[in-house]
């Protein structure tokens, strides 16, 4: 049987995989020149970044498993087609475990934290009838995200997979032909031409019915994709398009 998904839990499976010893000295690297920039000499040239920094979480003072990247947080939101936006346009009210997280959080880091953002599917965002999982970040000082509070179902173990082929234009173009390819065999010689007399199985008018269904069936997608506006999770995983009417 089938497990429910935890976003958490994938976050975390996609750093262990993803980040390796050479994105951890980079990393390190940054840490170190950006706590160059705000050495007391330099403060006066980087007064926008040192200002910026007070509504940033220090990641200094953060337990590390609950920091992600950027990239991190993209590879999972394409997978199951999330969306990871700007906490505003979040329709329902936040948890009241998340404001006193926030509160907590604002006390010990001794600043106030702007700029969060929230990692969930699209009808989770917009209140529109789905309690599915939703996750609220918060920036760091290093360019990356720190998880303050998971609320919300766990999504469903079939979401990756019927949502698969719109993670990006190659998906689409995989599953169309694969898709095609079937029926294609499906189809008795009748079906495919009237002269099925000591016509074998495999011909060139099986091979010109493939292509035919193939122009078609990519045809009818591209409508379908325009006309209701199912763009690729790749391009629209951080985008606020559809919250801005």
């Amino acid at each position: 049987m089938l497990k429910s998904v935890d976003i958490k839990v994938k976050l975390d499976e996609v750093k262990v995989k993803h980040r390796s010893e050479q994105d951890e000295l980079l990393n390190e690297a940054k840490q170190i020149l950006q706590n160059d920039i705000v050495h007391t000499n330099k403060v006066l040239d980087n007064l926008t970044y040192y200002f910026d920094l007070k509504k940033l979480i220090d990641e200094e003072d953060c337990d590390k498993s609950f920091i992600f990247s950027k990239e991190e947080i993209k590879r999972v939101a394409i997978n199951y087609r999330l969306r990871f936006v700007d906490s505003k346009f979040y329709r329902s009210e936040f948890p009241y475990e998340a404001i006193l997280k926030i509160k907590d959080i604002n006390v010990v880091q001794k600043k106030e934290i702007e700029g969060f953002k929230v990692l969930a599917p699209l009808n989770s965002i917009k209140n529109l009838g789905s309690c599915d999982s939703c996750l609220l970040f918060a920036p760091t000082n290093h360019g990356n995200y720190y998880l303050i509070h998971q609320w919300g179902n766990l999504l469903k173990p079939t979401r990756s997979i019927y949502n698969w082929p719109l993670r990006q234009f190659e998906n689409l173009f995989i599953t169309l032909l694969v898709v095609v390819f079937i029926v294609t065999l499906c189809l008795p010689n009748s079906v495919i031409t009237l002269n099925v007399k000591n016509l074998p199985y495999w011909s060139g008018y099986r091979i010109a019915t493939f292509f035919h269904l193939l122009i078609f069936s990519m045809g009818v997608t591209a409508y379908y994709t325009f006309a209701f506006s199912k763009n690729f999770s790749s391009s629209v995983w951080n985008s606020h398009h559809d919250f801005d009417a």
